[in-house]
């Protein structure tokens, strides 16, 4: 007689937890697969189940800064009595020239605020939301726990210091140099020298740095828009960037202009163009790749550097400028390459964006300053945004140069670099503690300088790049010959 076993509860139990294992298991592959692949294509099956991770958001960034667009048309036009800084003849009343001011960092306060309104936007900001709080203390600072691609320093009487440093990899390491590079080069290039405060301050150069230390008054190259505590300053990318067919962001400025003289509008090609490494950001650049696949009006790739032949996938920046439209794509936060886009006579076509960075206030996606073209950030209207440019020629004409005139011939200049720094470090003044040169000094007959704090930014420089990556803690395990 054949006996049958009923199906117990823990039976049922059994069965399911296998069932659910299994199917988490297969979830946990796909995820994997979608987000680690650089495959062009990825099936549907693995598409829907991808998270977008930090390129989801609730909300996008809306920029409103229109009438600083309308007060850089018709800017501020400066008396005699401001210090001559160029050429200016005798007399003649002082305004922006790009031929002549691009790259002077010694532009004086006023001038500073004439040419570039609407380029402390954020500082501004980041200043009335501190105002209302007790000063940024020593102490504050203390309590910030360090992370990768961290830097602690200070100005004192107009020299820079490094007080300590968590940089982890020579990738933070180079970033870190450059950003404390162009902050030392706006010192030293002050008009008036005794103007800069004493002030100290925490930076962090990792891509994701506003969320390194949630809750604290930070430096940082990008912030999303609850990321209210922060401080925006310029990425590494304007000093310097260590990659192929990069470099400084003034030589790819001076390039893009010569070869804007050998490929005029007209001989641009009539195609968008994007290159880019999609496990950056993969539910976000997988997007850009759907919405332009079989597009007669594409040029939209990626880079694979496994692949034998990447140097032939790979579109330096410059080399992008022989195209009418350039896509634009978020990373692992914001993307460093949106302003060597900018530097070319072409229609920037860019998602709604989440990160902010500090110039970011003087976009325009529509209207008579219009500088880029803004689309969803699933790429849904990609097309239509494209057809609308192909067929509408003048259209596009006019966003390509007034996005020269806004952004490569006045906001992303050296001079206005060198005038959002000393600008940031006027505002952070007015938030936070003066910093102590010396630790443990004490008043009247029992006053002593026992330490001085940190190293002088010049002599940092000199240091063997192990000992960047974590001072002081490298040279205090280092022994002295």
């Amino acid at each position: 007689m054949l006996l049958r076993r009923r199906c117990g509860v823990l039976d049922i139990l059994t069965y399911f937890l296998i069932s659910a294992s299994t199917v988490i298991f297969l979830l946990v592959c796909a995820i994997l697969y979608g987000t680690q692949t650089a495959h062009p294509q990825l099936p549907s099956i693995v598409k829907e189940v991808m998270p977008a991770g930090r390129c989801q958001c609730e909300y996008s960034t809306t920029f409103t800064c229109d009438t600083c667009l309308d007060c850089a048309a018709g800017q501020v036009v400066l008396g005699n009595n401001i210090t001559d800084t160029g050429d200016r003849k005798a007399g003649e009343e002082w305004v922006f020239s790009y031929e002549r001011d691009a790259n002077n960092y010694g532009l004086h306060e006023e001038q500073c605020q004439a040419a570039f309104p609407g380029l402390y936007e954020d500082i501004e900001r980041a200043q009335k939301v501190r105002a209302g709080k007790e000063k940024v203390t020593e102490q504050e600072l203390s309590s910030v726990k360090l992370t990768k691609g961290t830097v602690r320093a200070m100005i004192f009487n107009g020299e820079l210091y490094v007080l300590e440093t968590l940089l982890v990899d020579n990738v933070n390491r180079q970033k870190a140099l450059a950003a404390l590079a162009a902050l030392h080069r706006a010192i030293v290039s002050a008009p008036q020298h005794a103007s800069i405060p004493d002030i100290e301050f925490i930076l962090n150069v990792e891509d994701l740095g506003a969320t390194a230390a949630p809750g604290k008054p930070i430096w940082v190259l990008a912030r999303r828009a609850q990321d209210e505590l922060n401080w925006l300053i310029p990425d590494f990318g304007f000093w310097s960037w260590d990659v192929p067919q990069v470099g400084t962001l003034h030589e790819l400025a001076v390039e893009a202009v010569r070869r804007e003289g050998l490929e005029p509008w007209e001989a641009k090609l009539d195609k968008l163009v994007w290159r880019g490494k999609i496990t950056f950001a993969p539910k976000l650049r997988h997007a850009l790749l759907d919405a332009s696949r079989g597009k007669s009006w594409s040029n939209v790739g990626t880079v694979k550097y496994s692949d034998l032949d990447y140097k032939q996938q790979f579109v330096g920046p410059i080399d992008q400028c022989k195209y009418k439209y350039t896509a634009h794509v978020e990373g692992r936060s914001y993307s460093g390459s949106l302003k060597y886009r900018q530097l070319c006579r072409s229609v920037v076509v860019s998602h709604k964006l989440q990160w902010i960075q500090h110039y970011h206030y003087l976009f325009r996606a529509n209207g008579t300053h219009q500088n880029y073209v803004e689309v969803e950030r699933d790429f849904r209207d990609l097309d239509a945004a494209m057809q609308d440019l192909l067929a509408h020629p003048e259209k596009a004409k006019r966003i390509a140069d007034n996005s020269v005139a806004v952004f490569r011939e006045r906001y992303l200049t050296q001079a206005a670099e060198a005038c959002y720094w000393r600008t940031l470090f006027a505002a952070w003044e007015k938030v936070s503690h003066a910093p102590r040169l010396y630790e443990g000094v004490g008043e009247g007959e029992q006053r002593s300088r026992s330490q001085k704090r940190g190293v002088r930014y010049e002599t940092f420089m000199l240091f063997e790049s192990g000992s960047q990556l974590d001072y002081p803690k490298s040279l205090q395990q280092t022994k002295p010959p």
